[in-house]
Protein backbone atom coordinates (compact mmCIF):
# COMPACT_ATOMS: atom_id res chain seq x y z
CA UNK A 1 0.00 0.00 0.00
CA UNK A 2 1.36 3.63 -0.71
CA UNK A 3 0.84 6.99 0.93
CA UNK A 4 -2.15 8.24 2.44
CA UNK A 5 -3.56 11.25 3.77
CA UNK A 6 -5.06 12.20 7.04
CA UNK A 7 -7.34 15.19 8.07
CA UNK A 8 -9.49 15.99 11.14
CA UNK A 9 -8.75 18.39 14.06
CA UNK A 10 -6.43 17.70 17.28
CA UNK A 11 -7.62 14.06 17.93
CA UNK A 12 -5.88 13.22 14.73
CA UNK A 13 -2.84 16.01 14.82
CA UNK A 14 -2.43 13.69 18.32
CA UNK A 15 -2.53 17.24 20.31
CA UNK A 16 -1.38 15.71 24.06
CA UNK A 17 0.52 12.57 23.24
CA UNK A 18 3.47 11.36 21.74
CA UNK A 19 3.95 11.56 18.06
CA UNK A 20 4.76 7.88 18.53
CA UNK A 21 1.59 7.21 20.03
CA UNK A 22 -0.65 9.08 17.70
CA UNK A 23 -2.76 6.59 15.49
CA UNK A 24 -1.94 8.24 12.06
CA UNK A 25 1.50 7.43 13.36
CA UNK A 26 0.89 4.05 14.09
CA UNK A 27 -1.30 3.39 10.68
CA UNK A 28 1.82 4.33 9.07
CA UNK A 29 4.05 1.73 10.59
CA UNK A 30 1.43 -0.65 10.20
CA UNK A 31 0.79 0.08 6.39
CA UNK A 32 4.84 0.76 6.04
CA UNK A 33 4.11 3.64 3.90
CA UNK A 34 4.48 7.50 5.11
CA UNK A 35 0.52 8.77 5.86
CA UNK A 36 0.71 12.65 6.04
CA UNK A 37 -0.99 14.18 8.27
CA UNK A 38 -2.82 17.52 7.76
CA UNK A 39 -5.13 17.68 10.94
CA UNK A 40 -5.73 21.52 12.10
CA UNK A 41 -6.05 21.65 15.89
CA UNK A 42 -8.79 23.31 16.86
CA UNK A 43 -9.58 22.93 12.92
CA UNK A 44 -13.08 23.24 11.06
CA UNK A 45 -14.99 20.80 8.53
CA UNK A 46 -13.98 24.17 6.08
CA UNK A 47 -10.51 23.85 6.66
CA UNK A 48 -10.81 19.57 6.15
CA UNK A 49 -12.41 20.33 2.84
CA UNK A 50 -9.64 22.95 1.90
CA UNK A 51 -6.71 20.43 2.49
CA UNK A 52 -8.44 17.76 1.07
CA UNK A 53 -9.06 19.21 -1.95
CA UNK A 54 -5.91 20.71 -2.79
CA UNK A 55 -3.67 17.86 -1.55
CA UNK A 56 -5.99 15.69 -4.04
CA UNK A 57 -4.83 18.12 -6.66
CA UNK A 58 -0.94 18.25 -6.18
CA UNK A 59 -0.20 15.33 -4.63
CA UNK A 60 -2.97 12.88 -4.71
CA UNK A 61 -2.70 10.16 -1.88
CA UNK A 62 -4.10 6.29 -2.29
CA UNK A 63 -6.13 6.68 0.37
CA UNK A 64 -7.53 8.95 2.67
CA UNK A 65 -8.69 8.94 6.50
CA UNK A 66 -10.87 12.02 7.79
CA UNK A 67 -11.76 12.16 11.19
CA UNK A 68 -14.82 15.12 10.98
CA UNK A 69 -14.50 17.99 13.61
CA UNK A 70 -17.95 18.97 15.21
CA UNK A 71 -20.02 20.88 12.84
CA UNK A 72 -20.90 23.72 15.55
CA UNK A 73 -16.62 24.92 14.63
CA UNK A 74 -16.67 27.00 11.43
CA UNK A 75 -16.06 29.89 9.91
CA UNK A 76 -17.97 33.37 10.43
CA UNK A 77 -17.52 36.00 8.08
CA UNK A 78 -17.82 39.40 10.23
CA UNK A 79 -17.39 42.67 7.86
CA UNK A 80 -15.14 41.01 5.05
CA UNK A 81 -12.84 38.81 7.37
CA UNK A 82 -13.04 35.61 8.14
CA UNK A 83 -13.13 34.71 12.14
CA UNK A 84 -12.84 30.74 13.21
CA UNK A 85 -15.29 30.28 16.11
CA UNK A 86 -17.06 27.21 17.83
CA UNK A 87 -19.38 27.35 21.03
CA UNK A 88 -16.81 28.40 23.08
CA UNK A 89 -15.56 31.55 21.61
CA UNK A 90 -19.29 32.37 20.13
CA UNK A 91 -20.15 35.80 18.48
CA UNK A 92 -23.04 37.66 18.71
CA UNK A 93 -23.59 35.82 14.62
CA UNK A 94 -22.71 32.47 15.97
CA UNK A 95 -25.33 32.85 18.95
CA UNK A 96 -28.21 34.04 16.57
CA UNK A 97 -26.85 31.36 13.83
CA UNK A 98 -27.56 28.76 16.24
CA UNK A 99 -30.58 30.33 17.70
CA UNK A 100 -32.21 29.92 14.31
CA UNK A 101 -31.60 26.13 14.55
CA UNK A 102 -28.40 23.43 14.37
CA UNK A 103 -29.38 23.14 10.52
CA UNK A 104 -27.62 26.35 9.67
CA UNK A 105 -24.43 24.53 10.88
CA UNK A 106 -25.16 20.91 9.83
CA UNK A 107 -26.17 21.50 6.47
CA UNK A 108 -22.51 23.44 5.49
CA UNK A 109 -20.95 20.71 7.49
CA UNK A 110 -22.79 17.85 5.42
CA UNK A 111 -22.18 19.09 2.03
CA UNK A 112 -18.57 19.33 2.83
CA UNK A 113 -18.47 16.08 3.64
CA UNK A 114 -20.26 15.17 0.35
CA UNK A 115 -17.28 17.70 -1.58
CA UNK A 116 -14.97 15.69 -0.39
CA UNK A 117 -16.04 11.92 -0.99
CA UNK A 118 -17.03 13.42 -4.27
CA UNK A 119 -13.35 14.66 -5.21
CA UNK A 120 -12.30 11.68 -3.97
CA UNK A 121 -14.59 9.16 -6.20
CA UNK A 122 -13.48 11.60 -9.19
CA UNK A 123 -9.53 11.04 -8.20
CA UNK A 124 -10.62 7.14 -7.83
CA UNK A 125 -9.15 7.73 -3.84
CA UNK A 126 -10.59 5.53 -1.59
CA UNK A 127 -11.79 7.38 1.62
CA UNK A 128 -12.51 6.47 4.98
CA UNK A 129 -14.87 9.44 6.77
CA UNK A 130 -14.96 8.68 10.90
CA UNK A 131 -16.47 10.98 13.58
CA UNK A 132 -15.62 10.61 17.15
CA UNK A 133 -19.27 11.11 18.46
CA UNK A 134 -22.70 10.51 17.48
CA UNK A 135 -24.82 11.87 14.82
CA UNK A 136 -28.50 12.52 14.86
CA UNK A 137 -30.49 9.82 12.50
CA UNK A 138 -31.72 12.86 10.22
CA UNK A 139 -28.33 13.39 9.45
CA UNK A 140 -26.78 10.16 9.14
CA UNK A 141 -29.64 9.58 6.77
CA UNK A 142 -28.96 12.64 4.32
CA UNK A 143 -24.99 11.14 4.33
CA UNK A 144 -26.18 7.48 3.65
CA UNK A 145 -28.76 8.87 0.84
CA UNK A 146 -25.53 10.26 -0.87
CA UNK A 147 -23.99 6.75 -0.68
CA UNK A 148 -21.27 8.02 2.05
CA UNK A 149 -20.54 6.24 5.09
CA UNK A 150 -19.61 7.70 8.30
CA UNK A 151 -18.22 5.46 11.27
CA UNK A 152 -19.49 6.76 14.48
CA UNK A 153 -19.53 6.26 17.98
CA UNK A 154 -21.38 2.85 17.94
CA UNK A 155 -20.72 2.07 21.58
CA UNK A 156 -20.58 -1.62 20.70
CA UNK A 157 -17.09 -3.61 21.30
CA UNK A 158 -14.99 -3.06 18.17
CA UNK A 159 -17.55 -0.29 16.77
CA UNK A 160 -16.61 2.71 19.12
CA UNK A 161 -13.78 5.65 19.26
CA UNK A 162 -12.55 5.30 23.21
CA UNK A 163 -12.87 8.98 25.18
CA UNK A 164 -10.15 8.69 28.30
CA UNK A 165 -8.78 12.34 28.51
CA UNK A 166 -5.89 10.52 29.60
CA UNK A 167 -3.51 12.77 27.37
CA UNK A 168 -0.37 14.75 28.95
CA UNK A 169 -3.15 17.40 28.47
CA UNK A 170 -5.57 15.93 30.17
CA UNK A 171 -7.89 17.26 27.40
CA UNK A 172 -7.16 15.13 24.70
CA UNK A 173 -7.03 11.25 24.22
CA UNK A 174 -4.15 9.26 25.08
CA UNK A 175 -2.45 6.87 23.53
CA UNK A 176 -4.64 4.14 24.77
CA UNK A 177 -7.34 5.40 22.83
CA UNK A 178 -5.14 6.20 19.35
CA UNK A 179 -4.05 2.71 19.32
CA UNK A 180 -7.58 1.34 19.61
CA UNK A 181 -8.71 3.97 17.05
CA UNK A 182 -5.85 2.57 14.82
CA UNK A 183 -7.10 -0.99 15.05
CA UNK A 184 -10.50 -0.06 14.04
CA UNK A 185 -9.40 1.99 11.21
CA UNK A 186 -7.18 -1.21 9.55
CA UNK A 187 -10.28 -2.92 9.28
CA UNK A 188 -11.96 0.52 7.92
CA UNK A 189 -8.87 0.87 5.63
CA UNK A 190 -8.15 -2.76 3.94
CA UNK A 191 -12.04 -3.02 3.50
CA UNK A 192 -12.15 0.55 1.71
CA UNK A 193 -8.54 0.11 -0.40
CA UNK A 194 -9.35 -3.63 -1.34
CA UNK A 195 -12.63 -2.63 -3.25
Amino acid sequence: MNKGLALGCSHTAGVGIDHADCYVTLLSQHYQTTIKNLAVPGGSYEQVESNLVNEIKNDCPNFVIVQWPNPFRCTIWNDESPNFENISNASLVFKQLLKLGEKNFYTLWIQSIITCNTVCTVAKVPIVNIMLENLEQPYYSKLKKEGIVLHMDEKLPGKTWLFDNAANDNMHHSARCHRAWADRLVGLIDENTSR
